[in-house]
């Protein structure tokens, strides 16, 4: 089946996205130093009512999406903004790498490098037998992970947030490095309801819904960043953000050294790839973590984004969308699951710009 490709014109500029340069800052993953437990200084867990997060996308919305063509508009559309947890405002320039980026895929292509893409595999994990309005395409085949506490999974952890009104609301997010997560910026931020949420608390390798499924704890946030083209274009509706819709959290102690974290990259030449997207969809028991797996064709990658048949459900936002790469043996995030639609369910693909954004802010 070919998903509908119905954000093609959305992503900043294809000018800015096209070019097939080479990512030499390949971040890999961590399996960690296999001796996490509670003690790693977590604190307990309470299972709120929360709204799973996941905007839908309405057919012809996402094509009002402002494009940004000039170097300087991009360059500002990629400064990283923020809250603190003691409520400062924090903003970010974007780096060197980024701006070299970006000055040269504005130039022209003369990016030479390649790169080999992900292969059409599962996670191995998936075949270990240790793992153990919804928008399901077909039967639904997702899969509960049933041991949390082995690496990828402990990477994978339940995020939650508090609006302005003091609402709760779950999202999820992946670990990439020993105090950084990575998630959509819609976690983070909510337009219609008084900006910035707060009260981030991730909870890596969550199982159910008791302090007793939490096997590592969970953990405050430091620091949060969205990309300043989320909060600048918005237009009322979802689809005029959603190029802009990626999230990153500083924790306040740097688990990852003890859970592991997952790699990332960009692949020029992403596409006829298996994605596998890990987290937690709220239609399934409270708090429980689960897997989905599908072929993602080159015709559905765009330069910004991606669509697939994978199952997902409001709480998989933020999750991470990975591949397997059997040439490297390491799991590679190429994108997070951000929205769905009636025709295919969406990720904003890690670009070229991107990888540096998030280099950026990977500690």
């Amino acid at each position: 089946m070919k998903l509908a490709t119905i954000i093609a014109s959305t992503m900043l500029s294809t000018a800015l996205w096209a070019t097939p340069l080479f990512a030499a800052d390949f971040s890999g993953g961590n399996q960690g130093d296999g001796e996490a437990s509670r003690g790693l200084g977590g604190e307990d867990f309470t299972f709120r009512e929360a709204t799973p997060l996941q905007p839908k996308i309405e057919a012809g919305e996402e094509s009002r999406a402002a494009p940004l063509e000039d170097e300087t508009t991009v360059l500002k559309s990629l400064t990283a903004v923020g809250k603190s947890s003691d409520g400062k405002e924090l903003k970010v320039e974007p780096s060197d790498a980024l701006k070299a980026a970006v000055k040269s895929l504005l130039g022209g292509p003369d990016g030479t490098g390649k790169t080999s893409g992900p292969s059409k595999v599962e996670d191995p994990a998936f075949k270990s037998g240790d793992e153990a309005s919804r928008q399901v395409f077909g039967n639904d085949d997702r899969v509960q992970i049933a041991n949390t506490k082995i690496y990828p999974f402990s990477a994978i952890g339940y995020l939650e947030s508090k609006n302005s009104k003091g609402e709760y609301s779950s999202c999820s997010a992946t670990l990439i490095g020993p105090s950084t997560v990575l998630t959509a910026a819609h976690c983070l931020y909510n337009h219609d309801a008084g900006g910035w949420m707060g009260n981030f608390f991730f909870v890596p390798g969550l199982n159910g819904a008791t302090a007793n499924d939490a096997p590592f704890g969970g953990y405050e946030y430091a620091e949060a960043y969205v990309v300043q083209g989320f909060i600048d274009n918005y237009q009322g509706f979802y689809g005029s953000v959603l190029p802009w819709d990626l999230g990153i959290i500083t924790l306040k102690q740097p688990i990852g050294n003890n859970l592991g974290w997952l790699g990332y990259n960009h692949y020029p030449n992403l596409g006829d790839f298996t994605a596998n997207i890990v987290g937690y969809p709220g239609d399934k028991p409270g708090g429980t973590m689960w897997r989905a797996t599908c072929n993602v064709l080159a015709e559905n990658v765009g330069d910004g984004y991606m669509q697939y048949d994978c199952d997902t459900f409001p709480g998989s936002s933020g999750s991470a969308v990975y591949a397997y790469d059997e040439g490297a043996k390491a799991r590679v995030i190429v994108g997070v699951n951000v929205a769905e639609s009636s025709d295919a369910n969406t990720a904003v693909r890690i670009n070229a710009a991107y990888l540096e954004w998030i280099n950026g802010l990977n500690k």
